[in-house]
């Protein structure tokens, strides 16, 4: 759009009732999309600013600039369609309504404004289990809708045992819960759900994927990394003991600083490290030049986008060459949250499980750390120095080395580091290198220098830090900004990450985006709410998912309903529950169960599922692997990720790019997956293990089809399914009537 379109849309009065186009679901997201790449901001195209309906100008030239012979507008892109063309004009032609619902008619945006803690609507029904019920059966009455009826208790434990724990339950648990004629038996089973070490290990597989972990750096040369598994440890670990949020939060962005006294809490600080690292422009370029400081510009980038996406679902990274085109973050913004990280890099990090040993070595490392800082602008490339200032600081380090070299011999952890041994040109920064705001983003044009800080936009918390003048004061400062009680952005995104992985889709469908480019909340109010309480419980996530799985929501029948569908087609207000695949991971733990050959074993270096060859580029060979080696058996959040070189397997069935931040998985169904899961080796060996485990118990063909049932999906086949199953049985053999239960939709998907 253009200067001459100063004049474009006539503000119209209040809703007609016979208006057909929705400003709020038709217009606006066609005028973000289209328009506001070039009319939003500090200086809009032609000073027209379009981000919200109170400024929109006048009607007369739209259609000219839209429709015309060509097109003036817009510039960019092709040209509106018809179909849009015609919406414009019979939006206009209704009298250019704003329907926007009062909650987002504000002109600060939903997610920036503070927690409003709404009392739960006041609906009587004997449905209602939990003050959440309130809100969904409220919403559900207000679009002529009902609640489906509770699941039978067979479903009920399949779908908690999956959702908390990433397995199926065994026959026997099944049984006991079917038999469990107590009024608390569902409590108490998500009670002992929630108390197994289980738990950590599924809840932790969602945030690996959030913070985009793995295992190798990625880029040209995608070298592993030997130490990344003490973080994904730590994760674990952290949920099952229900760390509080705010802590689990400040210790990955910050422990070294805020918790010095905690040896247990620096693989945290492998959050900041988690994503990829380019081997080549830090260890192998030289200082100075330009695709040096585009390796670090890029390198703060993922940092500072894997807080902000993951802990306040953010798109600050959108603001690096320009103030973000739809949401209110100026570049300014950005580089003041590259400045948090300009000290900081990734490397193997030393610590101790001892505290006594950690605290003795502490003082070690930093004066070793100063020794390091006054020798470093001595070294040349191939980090060697020579002269008596040299000379002298090297015999230090060696007194220091040995002094260190007594203690007990430390773990190693990559993850953020303010100091390492030097690795050719990779050496660490003796003080926060200068961040500049950059004209377009370019290295070659820095403009003044940024100041560490967060986001302007979030009005109750100052958006500049008053510490900034060591590496560690920022990364603290930071930290406690984004836990603050009063930054609404935390607390909406943690609850709203629980929300999707409980009910298979988020109140906000885009858990890392929370801005105009994402979707708008289902239930506000309910989001809100959860937000507030959760915040005001601890951040417990434990307590969290108690709330969640307690409610009549949660444990509604996900049977479809036709009648429902033709009124809320996507079950977006949660009139059923969402029936879900079993994800990558779920999938080959399950196999692995069924068969008897599931590894429980906890923590530690993580399972090679792969032939490696280690040289100048590192070559993983999924092929060449031994599926019957102990490595195959470790459950998959234990697996080795390579970036470059995904598990055929695993990709196949979804799994994310771990080079990518994934707040929601696609979930696909095609016919190369199910080719796949009957002929990829490891499952078809799982077949096998599985027959092989029925044919140790029993003889009996019939009762052999018992076992199969009971092993793979829990319960006793019916009659006509185990008369089916016994002519194959007899025509096909056991191990091929294993596969079939292992591919059939009932062992696949969780209803």
């Amino acid at each position: 759009m253009h200067l001459a379109f100063t004049a474009v849309l006539l503000l119209a009065p209040a809703l007609s009732a016979s208006a057909q186009v929705s400003f709020h679901t038709q217009i606006r997201p066609l005028l973000d999309a289209r328009c506001l790449p070039c009319h939003q901001g500090a200086q809009p195209a032609g000073a027209l600013d379009m981000s919200s309906y109170e400024t929109l100008p006048e009607r007369s030239l739209l259609l000219a600039a839209i429709s015309g012979t060509p097109p003036r507008m817009p510039k960019a892109g092709p040209p509106l369609s018809p179909a849009e063309i015609n919406l414009i004009k019979t939006w206009i032609s209704e009298g250019a309504p704003n329907d926007t619902p009062a909650t987002f008619k504000q002109s600060t945006w939903w997610s920036l404004t503070p927690l409003q803690t709404t009392a739960p609507p006041q609906i009587k029904s004997p449905w209602i289990r939990s003050p959440i019920d309130n809100f969904i059966l409220a919403k559900l009455h207000a679009n002529n809708l009902t609640h489906s009826p509770e699941a039978d208790r067979r479903t009920l434990i399949r779908r908690l045992t999956y959702n908390l724990h990433g397995l199926p339950p065994t026959w026997e648990q099944t049984q006991a819960f079917l038999n469990d004629n107590s009024p608390d038996a569902y409590e108490k089973l998500i009670d002992t759900l929630l108390a197994s070490s289980r738990y950590g290990e599924r809840w932790g597989r969602h945030w690996l994927d959030v913070v985009h972990y793995g295992e190798s750096h990625g880029y040209d040369k995608d070298k592993p990394r030997r130490n990344a598994w003490p973080y994904r440890d730590y994760v674990i670990q952290s949920l099952n003991n229900d760390k509080p949020y705010a802590q689990f939060i400040k210790e990955q962005i910050a422990a070294d600083i805020l918790y010095p006294g905690d040896p247990a809490a620096i693989p945290a600080l492998g959050f900041l490290a988690a994503g990829p690292w380019d081997f080549v422009g830090h260890v192998e370029l030289r200082e100075d030049t330009v695709d040096k400081k585009i390796t670090r510009l890029l390198d703060r980038d993922d940092m500072l986008m894997t807080v902000m996406s993951s802990l306040n679902s953010a798109t600050v990274h959108c603001a690096r060459c320009h103030d973000h085109k739809f949401d209110p973050i100026p570049q300014e913004d950005y580089y003041s949250l590259q400045a948090v990280f300009a000290g900081v890099d990734r490397a193997d990090r030393p610590f101790d499980n001892d505290p006594a040993t950690h605290r003795a070595r502490l003082p070690l490392l930093a004066e070793r750390r100063a020794i390091l800082a006054q020798l470093q602008p001595l070294l040349d490339d191939k980090t060697t120095a020579k002269g008596p200032e040299a000379t002298r600081l090297r015999s230090l380090l060696e007194e220091l080395d040995a002094r260190i070299a007594a203690l007990p011999k430390p773990n190693l952890v990559y993850a953020a580091a303010s100091y390492f041994p030097a690795a050719s040109k990779f050496r660490f920064a003796v003080e926060p290198r200068p961040v500049h705001v950059l004209a377009r983003g370019n290295v070659e044009a820095p403009l003044r220098e940024a100041v560490p800080g967060a986001l302007t936009a979030v009005k109750a918390l100052p958006a500049r830090f008053a510490d900034t003048t060591t590496e560690a004061s920022r990364r603290a400062a930071l930290a406690e900004w984004i836990t603050h009680r009063d930054n609404p952005l935390t607390w909406r995104s943690a609850v709203n990450r629980a929300w999707h992985y409980h009910l298979g889709a988020g109140i906000v469908e885009t858990p890392n985006d929370f801005g105009r480019m994402g979707s708008l909340p289902s239930h506000p109010e309910l989001l809100d709410w959860l937000a507030a309480w959760f915040r005001d419980n601890g951040g417990s996530f434990k307590k969290l998912h108690r709330m969640i799985l307690l409610s009549a929501t949660y444990r509604q029948s996900s049977a479809p309903d036709a009648a429902k569908s033709k009124l809320d087609s996507e079950n977006r207000l949660l009139w059923r529950m969402n029936r879900a695949r079993l994800d990558a991971e779920s999938l080959r733990d399950s196999a692995l169960m069924a068969a008897g050959q599931l590894d429980l074993t906890m923590g530690g270096p993580s399972a090679e599922q792969f032939y490696f060859k280690d040289d100048h580029s590192p070559v993983y060979d999924y092929a060449l692997f031994d599926i019957d080696s102990p490595a195959s058996r470790r459950r998959s959040v234990y697996r080795f990720i390579v970036r470059s070189v995904p598990d055929p397997l695993m990709e196949r069935l979804d799994c994310p790019d771990p080079s990518l931040m994934t707040g929601k998985r696609n979930t696909t169904i095609t016919a190369i997956q199910a080719l796949a899961l009957l002929n990829n080796p490891l499952i078809v060996r799982q077949a096998e293990h599985l027959a092989d485990r029925v044919q140790r118990i029993t003889q009996d063909p019939a009762a052999q089809i018992q076992w199969l049932y009971r092993l793979t999906l829990s319960r006793d086949p019916s009659p006509n399914e185990a008369r089916l199953l016994a002519a194959y049985l007899h025509k096909h053999g056991l191990r091929n009537t294993s596969r079939v239960l292992i591919n059939s939709n009932e062992f696949l998907f969780v209803d």
